[in-house]
């Protein structure tokens, strides 16, 4: 399953990638919109750059809303990780020290890619062939979005 998540993430990465630069524009072709900025929320941001249906958006919106629920509890461990990151530099400990608590950040950060993996290749597998197509600015909003309370706020 875990290959299938990265096999899918670089088919997703590849497909950016391809786009090219063109002028102007950042690199994105003109099927992919600026995700970055740009008003509303985030699902309605995704809702008319993949232009779902109703019923997609009512999926896509039930796939985050539990992708949510799992990074949320990871999240928290990161942010501890990286507290005790700095107070194991700051307070002079061993490289032997320092080495875990990176190594145990980074296990937390593997585990939040995979719920944010797992979330883009389920919304993925559930759109058109054309849709997919456009799937690769999607790919680019994934990396942190559960990192807040609520991955559907614009704050």
């Amino acid at each position: 399953m875990t290959r299938r998540i990265l096999l899918l993430g670089l088919l997703a990465a590849t497909v950016v990638l391809a786009q090219g630069k063109k002028g102007g524009g950042g690199g994105r072709g003109p099927d992919i919109p600026n995700v970055g900025f740009g008003g509303g929320t985030p699902l309605d941001r995704i809702t008319e750059m993949l232009k779902l249906d109703k019923d997609q958006k009512k999926d896509l919106k039930t796939t985050f809303d539990e992708a949510q629920k799992q990074a949320t509890p990871v999240h928290d461990q990161i942010v501890k990780s990286r507290l005790a990151i700095g107070e194991a530099v700051a307070g002079g400990k061993s490289q032997d020290e320092i080495a875990k608590a990176c190594n145990d950040e980074a296990a937390l950060e593997s585990q939040m890619a995979e719920i944010e993996l797992r979330a883009f290749t389920k919304v993925v597998s559930g759109l058109e062939k054309d849709q997919q197509q456009r799937a690769g600015g999607l790919y680019q909003m994934m990396r942190g979005m559960f990192n807040k309370k609520n991955w559907n706020s614009t704050e």
